[in-house]
């Protein structure tokens, strides 16, 4: 039966308890009654089985200094094969209770503080995890490892480690290895060192496992693998990923094989070769097909299936398959276009007066900045094509094919104490290769005389 086992598991082992606050007088002077006692969690906690008692201890804290507690500890849970009750604890008469746990386990004990005025605390509970004197060492061998022949392999073992915290000597060894390999079980360099050593002799994969004790027990052993290639590896190709594509898509596709390498860094060649087309296609590679990223000349809506293949100097990778399919112009989805927020001009102009005729300056010239780069083709993600417009003229649009432009309005007169206002409509069209929506930004200026 394992030390874990309980005869009756809680939600959790360890709850954060919100405790109730102490009395303090508010704005007025007045105290105001507090709730009751407040118990602090308590910190989940590890003793060894021994002759010493186990102790949990709380922090309390009180409605007033002169509270009289009574203290409620139960064991709530035990080991399975422990003797000891899961009931109310005989030393509990305090803040800190103490008892003798029996076997080896986790512990579950609850506390709730009663005052004199019968207030009660939140339930609050204690973990305990009781662990032998010497419990054995865990090895770790580190990382599994890649290699070519002849390559020093250093397999680290630092992270093995006790956990009563002695310091732990190592043991390593050969488990396995592939055909053909004159390595035995101690050709490990530095076999007795946290970081050993492997030099494999002949390609596949070699099995190497660590023990390590802390003086009095041994560890089960951790297993980590080397897998090495002869002096030449062959090359990986990677032709992308397939990919279902918009109509909008240029006619001049751009594949993609730079994810290709080789695991010795040699230099690479490449070779795309076109295995299915859509039928009736003309498709071509418009650029050459001998490099890591061509273009391809797609001409009907279909799949299209790609192969890559890529050599070093010695060998050739296995083929990697790449589709792509081209969706028909019907299936395009329009843009959504935003013009962004309404813009506002607000301005106030000096007047004069002469025998009662006032003169005023003019509203002077203004710009504002408009913005429709929210604006977006959310079904197909294709690039958008912007054009603002305006029906007057007047206003002067600095970049009307630009996602964000500004808008300029000449100087106009005013008139004393009363309010001249100049709006206009300006309209973004947004469009990919085929769909096109609009939506409208109201500019507007407002200009008073004033005296």
């Amino acid at each position: 039966m394992t030390a874990s086992t309980f005869r009756f598991l809680p939600a959790a082992l360890l709850l954060v308890a919100a405790g109730c606050q102490p009395a303090k007088p508010d704005d007025s002077g007045d105290t105001v009654v507090c709730a009751g006692p407040s118990v602090a969690s308590i910190e989940e906690q590890t003793v060894i089985l021994d002759d010493v008692a186990a102790k949990v201890k709380a922090e309390i804290t009180l409605c007033d200094a002169e509270d009289q507690l009574s203290y409620a500890w139960i064991m709530d849970s035990a080991p399975l094969d422990s003797d000891q009750d899961t009931s109310i604890l005989e030393d509990n008469e305090t803040s800190e209770v103490k008892w003798k746990p029996d076997v080896v386990g986790t512990y579950v004990l609850t506390l709730v503080v009663t005052d004199q005025n019968g207030k009660i605390s939140q339930l609050v509970y204690a973990v305990v995890n009781v662990v032998s004197g010497n419990e054995p060492p865990v090895a770790d061998c580190g990382a599994n490892k890649t290699a070519v022949v002849g390559d020093r392999v250093d397999l680290d073992g630092s992270a093995s480690s006790d956990p009563e915290g002695a310091a732990v000597v190592y043991d390593w060894s050969l488990s396995s290895g592939p055909d053909g390999t004159g390595l035995g079980y101690d050709d490990v360099f530095n076999g007795d060192k946290a970081v050993a050593t492997v030099v494999p002799d002949v390609a596949g994969t070699y099995v190497v496992s660590l023990v390590v004790g802390d003086g009095e027990n041994w560890s089960e052993p951790d297993y980590c693998s080397i897998t090495v290639a002869s002096e030449n590896s062959a090359p990986i190709a990677d032709a992308g990923d397939s990919s279902a594509l918009s109509p909008c898509t240029p006619p001049d596709f751009h594949l993609d094989g730079w994810g290709s390498y080789d695991p010795d860094g040699d230099a690479l060649t490449y070779a795309w070769t076109l295995l299915t087309a859509p039928s009736g296609s003309a498709g071509y590679f418009s650029s050459d097909a001998a490099t890591p990223d061509p273009y391809f000349r797609w001409d009907i809506p279909g799949e299209y299936v790609f192969e890559l293949q890529v050599c070093d100097d010695g060998q050739c990778s296995a083929p990697d398959v790449v589709t792509y399919l081209f969706a028909d112009e019907t299936e395009n989805a329009p843009p959504t276009a935003n013009a962004g927020a309404d813009q506002t001009i607000s301005k106030e102009t000096d007047c004069e007066t002469d025998a009662y005729v006032f003169t005023c300056e003019e509203c002077p010239a203004d710009s504002v900045t408009i913005d429709g780069s929210a604006s977006i083709d959310e079904i197909d993600g294709d690039e958008l094509d912007f054009y603002w417009t305006e029906p007057t003229g007047e206003p002067v649009i600095a970049a009307p094919l630009s996602p964000t432009t500004e808008v300029s309005i000449a100087a106009f007169p005013s008139v004393y104490a009363t309010a001249t206002t100049k709006t206009y409509e300006i309209t973004l069209a947004v469009s990919d290769c085929s769909e096109t929506d609009t939506d409208t930004v109201i500019v507007s200026y407002t200009c008073i005389g004033t005296y």
